[in-house]
């Protein structure tokens, strides 16, 4: 069983690395913004990369999630059958995948018809040319997912955190050769090779665990059928949630020309704290999670108590940042090129609120992990499909009234009420005898909330000041502000978080 200390230094280097591809994630899209802007263009290859997103993201959640308790369970039994079985179970995906992936291609008109209803008949036909290219890296997306959850079970964090940054770096490189000789065509071509550079960059590793394709399904049949009846909740829940983007996208595209990849835009810039500074506490956390379900109720929840007051802890003074300098911080980011302020403010009205409600897509996400550590797959399937309903009703209703912000605020709207449901739902089944622990979790979150109004405030009377300065010059003040603060009053509150990373610092 890692210590505590162990897993803040794991954090600590996937965090490092987690940066870094985000920093470079940061350069892609601000690089895409330059060559495409938020022009009908973008609106076309985004909404192309929806159908093998999904696709992925349903596969690949699901091994990922379930990978881990399974081949943390059958290795405690005999190493060696586990390798084997995961083996099998990679191949039988890697099947699917294939099917999948050939059906869509037999498909692509109805699905893209589906997916864009807004769209023009030639916005239509460049969409289905850009799906068919990259249709294919739901395969090597499938191989990454499978290499993840087996490296991160074995507590081997760096390469699979290295994923996004040969992603990244394929496509940076792809859209500053090929768009303009081939234009979006290009990018969409990054696109299929920075999924494979994800899986080739964990292959090494991998292969240490001997971990090999295995066909014969046959005689694992049995194990397979047991496996897939635990997965498909998962898979369901993640098809759920890439729902949400689904239909974010469909009711965009019939707004403003430019909405669908403002959206975008504005997702991205949301998910770079997310990804940098909570992602991978989520990631580190979770195979530690699993163990002590493995071991015992109250350990598991204990430990999980603990994570999601570090991850509000560590969420809001990044949410103030952004409310504040929201707009600057998407200047800085995409205004170049092909990206004018027209663009810019477009991007800001859907960036506000996603900013307001970035803890609850963090909480939502390490919520679900806690329930499939539990094998509570079922409770944390139906909150993705209700909480799916609820999204496309708000974004329906809100877009009439505030465009591309009321699609944003019913996707966080949808978050906060989803990470409620799983919470709430942990307390309930609580036993009496350990209730205390959330009576900890409660005082922390009315701490951490009342500091971050009071830091708001101070920041929004301060900002007008910063404004006539360079844009660089106003995010660092706004951020020392806000951090500084933010560190102070921590202190002053005696927020637990704060005193437990302290008192690991000075063990360390």
């Amino acid at each position: 069983m890692p210590t505590l200390s162990h897993v803040i230094k794991s954090v600590g280097l996937v965090t490092i690395i987690a940066a870094i591809g985000k920093v470079l994630g940061f350069g892609r899209e601000s690089i895409i913004a330059a060559y495409f802007g938020a022009s009908s263009l973008a609106d076309v290859f985004f909404v192309a990369s929806l159908i093998p997103t999904i696709l992925f993201t349903a596969l690949g959640s699901g091994l990922q999630a379930g990978v881990i308790p399974i081949y943390l369970e059958k290795k405690a039994d005999n190493p060696v059958k586990a390798d084997e079985f995961i083996s099998v179970l990679g191949s039988f995906f890697m099947l699917v995948a294939g099917v999948l992936t050939i059906a869509c291609m037999i498909f692509i008109k109805p699905l893209v018809m589906l997916t864009a209803p807004g769209f023009s008949e030639s916005e239509l036909a460049l969409t289905e040319s850009l799906t068919r290219i990259m249709l294919p890296s739901l395969l090597f997306f499938t191989l990454s997912y499978m290499a993840t959850g087996v490296l991160n079970a074995n507590k081997r964090f760096i390469l699979p955190a290295l994923t996004s940054t040969a992603q990244n770096t394929v496509i940076i490189a792809a859209t500053v050769l090929f768009a303009a000789p081939f234009g979006i065509e290009g990018l969409a071509w990054g696109f299929l090779f920075g999924a494979a550079s994800q899986f080739l960059i964990q292959y090494p590793s991998l292969k240490k665990y001997g971990i090999r394709p295995i066909v014969a399904f046959l005689p694992h049949k049995r194990q397979i059928v047991q496996t897939l009846y635990t997965f498909y909740p998962i898979i369901i829940a993640a098809l759920a949630i890439q729902l949400n983007s689904v239909v974010d996208r469909i009711i965009a595209t019939s707004l403003e020309t430019g909405s669908v990849s403002a959206l975008n835009y504005a997702n991205r810039l949301l998910w770079l704290p997310l990804s940098i500074v909570l992602t991978p506490l989520i990631t580190v956390l979770y195979p530690s999670i699993v163990e002590r379900a493995l071991i015992g109720y109250r350990s598991f929840l204990n430990l999980t108590l603990k994570g999601l007051k570090s991850l509000l802890f560590l969420a809001i003074p990044f949410m103030v940042v952004m409310l504040i300098s929201g707009n600057s911080l998407i200047t800085l980011a995409f205004q170049r090129g092909a990206f004018d302020a027209s663009a810019t403010e477009v991007t800001y009205r859907a960036f506000i609120f996603y900013s307001a409600c970035l803890p609850f897509f963090a909480l939502r996400d390490y919520l679900m992990n806690a329930f499939y550590a539990l094998k509570k797959m079922k409770v944390a399937m139906y909150s993705c499909l209700v909480a799916v309903l609820l999204n496309v009703l708000l974004s329906w209703v809100l877009s009439r009234y505030l465009g591309v912000g009321g699609i944003a605020l019913a996707s966080g709207i949808s978050m906060l009420l989803q990470s409620l449901y799983l919470f709430g739902y942990l307390w309930l089944k609580t036993e009496r005898t350990d209730k205390a622990a959330f009576t900890d979790v409660f005082q922390e979150s009315s701490k951490l909330a009342i500091i971050g109004i009071i830091i708001y405030g101070l920041a929004l009377w301060i900002h007008p000041l910063t404004m006539t300065l360079p844009i660089i010059m106003e995010l660092v003040i706004i951020s020392l502000l806000v951090f500084g603060l933010y560190l102070v009053l921590s202190i002053l509150f005696k927020v637990s978080s704060l005193q437990a990373v302290k008192r690991i610092g000075s063990s360390k």
